[in-house]
């Protein structure tokens, strides 16, 4: 066990750790011994959010500090799942959560292409199912209830990876156990460090599993973090297999790195910034010296393909991104604090709250490492720039054969301007962001973004929607191609100041500060307003009719003078 000082850490370690506690010590519930957020006015607990605090109030010494932590710790450990014999061993529910049903799923003799085509063949079942709905004028009314009724026996029945069970939380909280384990081990009770080894050690036991059967593959941020646990549980209790694995699995996600100089989750600010964090902790805290190498490397190249999509005149990522949240990096990111807490407060001193803001008693524990090439990017002007950039992407519910596409990332950076898009991928996730466009209007960003969604505005997992799309100099081509068997919204989201004024026809957009000419062939058009700031340009694709499966969009753009 490593001794801690907080006051040994750098003063922007300590700035992000009180920001964390900030938001977090608002909503420890006393009684439950969680933290909760509020949503629609309701408390939802959360486990993760739970282990961040205890970190956090350990390293601060609150008053009561010990006490308060020990009972987070009970209290997530008593949310794990112990089920050797099932998929989802070692996961932790959600509080609230329902345990997932046991004895349904036979995972080793399913397989993957048994999840697969099971995947597809309820998805197409339940399609069917709703076109049958919508064509009876007795039934058309009460569809959205009946799909509710159906998705619900669909969970009672049979555990559904993310829908009942969250596979990843194997990883996320195990990281939080490790460093509990590593500072503060002589202060907590004996029998908390032996739950907390005994619940990461099943944890690592459920992942591996999942790990080695692909039942449902780890993306990038997992797999970083999945090297982490497994490597730090194995030489702390006692399984050099662990270990070797770890090693194992390090040397494959580099050699799979190598090949495009670009990791699966290519491009994705969000989970890239996970990435960067975690990778730091294989420098830090590797078992032997070639993992932590491994991870050296891992971590340049990331920042370094980061770094050739970053505007320093926006202080933005453009994309497109293979998997994103918000297009605004302060709003879901590790990247302000990365660049804090590497930078030094004098270099970059902003450091927002965001999303992963919760997780700086963690991040802080790490070791950010910045290559010099990647600091000046930060900085330096970014001339007109062109990009084309190619990777193997991780189709998460693709074809176990053929869920490695290989895609094409090309964008345009100017210092009032930036667009990307993407070509060759097959991720059904509605993550996927393969058209981006930003633009400055004065002091502020406009954004524009490509998305699908269900009629009802729902975000979901769909096999398979098509985009195929290449950005140059002003100008943007997209094909999308709806290959499901539902309707479907695709729609250009539009948020900028005084989007009011915007004049949006079929063949031109008038927005603050930009003018877009667009040909398009693709159904009517609609515009939904969403916020003050925000407004879709829908174009629905019905099945019904099949030539509006299919789309073309040609967008030219100008940027106002200033």
């Amino acid at each position: 066990m490593r001794a801690f000082d907080f006051h040994l850490l750098s003063h922007e370690a300590q700035i992000l750790v009180h920001q964390a506690l900030d938001h977090l010590s608002p909503c420890y519930d006393a009684e439950r011994h969680l933290v909760y957020r509020l949503r629609n006015g309701e408390r939802v607990h959360e486990n993760r959010a739970s282990l961040y605090y205890a970190l956090g109030i350990l390293m601060t010494g609150q008053k009561d500090c010990i006490a308060t932590a020990e009972a987070l710790c009970h209290a997530v450990i008593d949310l794990q799942i112990d089920a050797p014999a099932e998929i989802f061993h070692g996961a932790y529910l959600h509080p609230g959560q329902k345990m997932p049903r046991k004895g349904v799923l036979d995972y080793q003799r399913l397989g993957t292409y048994g999840r697969y085509y099971l995947d597809c063949f309820y998805e197409r079942l339940a399609d069917t199912f709703r076109l049958n709905l919508n064509s009876d004028p007795e039934l058309a009314p009460y569809c959205e209830q009946i799909d509710q009724l159906l998705i619900k026996a669909a969970l009672d029945v049979h555990p559904m990876v993310y829908a009942t069970y969250e596979p990843c939380s194997r990883e996320f909280l195990p990281m939080c156990f490790a460093m509990l384990l590593e500072y503060f081990e002589n202060e907590l009770s004996p029998g908390l460090v032996h739950r907390m080894e005994r619940s990461a050690e099943m944890a690592v036991e459920g992942a591996i599993i999942r790990s080695r059967t692909d039942f449902s593959p780890m993306n990038t941020n997992i797999q970083c973090m999945h090297v982490f646990v497994t490597d730090y549980f194995g030489k702390r209790l006692g399984h050099p297999e662990y270990c070797r694995y770890a090693l194992e699995y390090a040397r494959s996600m580099y050699t799979a790195y190598r090949m495009h100089h670009a990791a699966a989750e290519f491009n994705s600010p969000t989970y890239c910034g996970v990435d960067l964090a975690t990778l730091g902790f294989w420098r830090r805290y590797g078992s032997c010296h070639e993992l932590q190498c491994i991870g050296a490397e891992l971590e340049k190249g990331i920042w370094q393909d980061m770094m050739a999509f970053y505007n320093p005149a926006m202080r933005n990522f453009c994309g497109p991104y293979s998997r994103a949240y918000e297009m605004d990096m302060s709003l879901h990111t590790h990247f302000h604090a990365l660049f804090y807490l590497a930078l030094g407060e004098a270099r970059f001193p902003d450091h927002p709250y965001s999303h992963e803001s919760d997780s700086n008693p963690l991040l802080v524990l790490g070791s950010v490492c910045i290559p010099e090439d990647a600091q000046e990017a930060v900085f330096a002007p970014k001339p007109d720039t062109v990009i084309r950039r190619q990777f193997r992407e991780l189709s998460e519910r693709g074809d176990p054969e053929h869920n490695d596409a290989l895609c094409t990332a090309t964008a345009w950076i100017s210092p009032r301007l930036m667009a990307g898009a993407l070509s060759g991928s097959e991720n059904p996730s509605y993550q996927l962001h393969p058209l981006v466009v930003f633009w400055r209007h004065g002091q502020s960003l406009g954004t524009i973004k490509l998305l699908r969604c269900l009629p009802n505005g729902r975000m979901i997992h769909l096999h398979t929607i098509l985009f195929n799309g290449y950005a140059e100099k002003n100008h943007i081509v997209m094909d999308v191609n709806v290959n499901v068997l539902r309707d479907i919204h695709v729609f250009f989201e539009i948020e900028c100041d005084d989007i009011a004024h915007a004049v949006i026809t079929e063949t031109s957009w008038e927005l603050p500060g930009l003018h877009i000419a667009l040909k398009a062939s693709a159904p009517e058009m609609h515009l939904e307003s969403v916020n003050a700031r925000t407004l879709r340009v829908v174009y629905p694709a019905q099945v019904r009719r099949p030539e509006t499966m299919t789309m073309h969009f040609d967008l030219q753009l100008f940027v106002d003078v200033p």
